[in-house]
């Protein structure tokens, strides 16, 4: 379902099964196609199999399979860490050591295609943050190779932890699997209803079962409204060890701050420190106070309110001989005013091709201009 509802929003699908072929693993056939759910348009995402459907694999197994496939580091290493994940959960539930854990459905091969498929969906969309909703596990009974298991399973359990959940589900049913929990884990920030977005495109991913409610996970793609009013945090630090700047940077950003940079100052008796400043919006300010005072040495701060302008922004693709680059481009008055390439795009096109980073940048900087030459009627 959630393979399905990230094609839904919009991936080429020839150009899904292309990377999805880089697998290098023959076990397996994809069906994509449309489906109606309660009287919505559906994606759905079906693995047909060639072989034993419950052969067992081991963590290492798995790993095996995907770094001898063909697949990008990036789309290689969410698919890791989601499997990761999910053996973490095995081994506690099971009290064994993690390379001890043989997984059964998990192992399958229609199991592997999807963990793969959704890495190679994440990482075709790129999103900049991921957020939830809080997770309806179900309830009743759902049946295993274990057997007979009240829900959420044991590993969905162990898989929740740190995750709002509830349990609701009429007739009792199951509504959230290791697998997808696992994938939640993987990606996701924040768990919460749906925050203020602009939604640009919407995917439905349909699932096997029909019910009195419609058996699909919807997501959403879109855009943060232009935060007028900021708010900027600061503080001066004299006696922070600079290896945990770094932390606290993820951090920030993760929940949400605009903007985050250090300023190098001299304090009081001629000591050398750091003046750390944060941008956010108004609504985050809280936020961000508690992770500077939790994760830092602080013990205070200084506020100040500015309203700010900034350009529309739009994320377009240009098609370079070294493959597709993002470029950032900024609009006013619906023209295209400037654009910077996506430095990460140049980067892979330049570890992927072998040629200088400089010479991809300015291939794409040179590419982006005559499309915005287009873009103002040539």
């Amino acid at each position: 379902m959630a393979v399905a509802a990230l094609l839904d929003l919009g991936i080429d699908a020839e150009n899904f099964r292309v990377e999805l072929g880089k697998l290098n693993f023959n076990e397996y056939e994809i069906d994509i196609r449309d489906t109606i759910k309660n009287g919505i348009r559906s994606k759905q995402f079906v693995v047909n199999c060639r072989e034993d459907h419950h052969r067992h694999r081991n963590l290492s197994d798995i790993y095996a399979i995907i770094d001898a496939s063909g697949l990008k580091e990036d789309t290689r290493a969410l698919s890791r860490k989601i499997f990761f994940f999910l053996a973490e959960a095995e081994a506690s539930v099971h009290g064994k050591d993690i390379d001890d854990v043989h997984f059964h459905e998990i192992g399958a091969v229609d199991s592997i295609v999807d963990i793969v498929s959704f890495a190679i969906c994440f990482h075709m969309l790129k999103p900049d943050r991921v957020w939830s909703s809080p997770v309806n596990l179900g309830s009743g009974f759902v049946r295993c190779a274990h057997g007979l298991l009240p829900v959420p399973a044991p590993a969905v359990a162990e898989l929740a932890r740190g995750v709002p959940v509830y349990s609701r589900a009429t007739p009792p049913r199951e509504l959230a699997t290791p697998t997808g929990m696992a994938i939640l884990k993987a990606v996701c920030e924040v768990y919460l209803p749906l925050p203020e977005i602009i939604p640009e495109r919407v995917g439905y991913g349909a699932g096997q079962r029909d019910g009195d409610l419609p058996n699909v996970l919807r997501v959403f793609s879109g855009a943060l409204p232009e935060a007028a009013e900021v708010v900027i945090l600061e503080t001066n630090m004299d006696d922070m060890n600079p290896e945990l700047y770094g932390y606290v940077f993820d951090k920030l950003l993760t929940a949400g701050a605009l903007d985050v940079y250090l300023t190098n100052i001299m304090m009081k008796k001629n000591r050398p420190g750091q003046k750390l400043s944060v941008i956010c919006a108004r609504k985050n300010e809280k936020m961000m106070e508690e992770i500077l005072f939790r994760e830092t040495t602080t013990i205070g701060l200084r506020k100040t309110s500015f309203h700010r302008k900034k350009l529309e922004r739009k994320i377009i693709q240009i098609d370079t001989p070294y493959g597709d680059i993002r470029v950032k481009a900024a609009f006013k008055d619906g023209l295209m005013l400037k654009y910077s390439p996506e430095y990460e795009d140049c980067k892979e096109a330049a570890l992927r091709s072998g040629k200088p980073l400089r010479e991809i940048y300015e291939e794409a900087v040179h590419l982006a201009g005559l499309h915005c030459k287009k873009e103002k009627g040539g």
